[in-house]
């Protein structure tokens, strides 16, 4: 126990200092789990692996300026929990279709956590430029790719890359603010 407690500590600072073997590390040992806990939530492989990566993605893009207060695994549990209910919140408020399998909540701390992110995400959504929230959203909830929406935008695959770069630094620095409140807080 204590050898796993000091390679997570190993993994960690390696990860501040740019190390990514230290990176690869942390991925193999945790993208199963946190696959597994965004599927369950979104029950869409795609969804799921898109989850896994944001939450990755986020981790790398902060990893000089991150301080986990709790245990890593901890950490990236509820990040990927948070941004699964993101996920969620889109789905629900761009799609007319109904969720195939309603959400259920294992006890009212998840309920309560789903409701305050919806609240954020609806202020994040209406403080995106309409351009990058169209394109974030036909990248990430209609699954389209870039060539796609640079096809039906009218605009460069570099454009579009460019317009979901902004989307996804907006929305990892508004949840990397709320899961630190929130670890702070408890």
């Amino acid at each position: 126990m204590i050898a796993m407690n000091e390679n997570i500590c190993y993994m960690i600072d390696g990860l501040i200092k740019s190390d990514p073997l230290s990176f690869k590390m942390i991925y193999k040992l945790y993208w199963k789990k946190l696959y597994h806990i965004a599927y369950n939530l979104l029950q869409s492989e795609h969804e799921a692996e898109d989850v896994v990566q944001d939450v990755f993605s986020s981790l790398w893009y902060r990893r000089e300026h991150i301080h986990i207060k709790v245990g890593l695994e901890n950490y990236l549990v509820r990040a990927t929990k948070y941004t699964a209910f993101f996920y969620l919140k889109i789905r629900s408020k761009n799609q007319t279709i109904e969720l195939k399998t309603p959400i259920s909540y294992n006890d009212v701390q998840s309920k309560v956590e789903y409701e305050e992110l919806e609240t954020l995400i609806s202020h994040l959504l209406d403080s995106l430029p309409s351009k990058t929230s169209r394109i974030f959203s036909l990248s990430r909830f209609e699954g389209l790719t870039y060539v796609q929406i640079a096809e039906e935008t009218g605009l460069s695959v570099k454009s579009v890359e460019y317009h979901i770069s902004v989307a996804l630094k907006k929305f990892s620095k508004e949840l990397v603010y709320v899961i630190s409140v929130f670890f702070f807080i408890f």
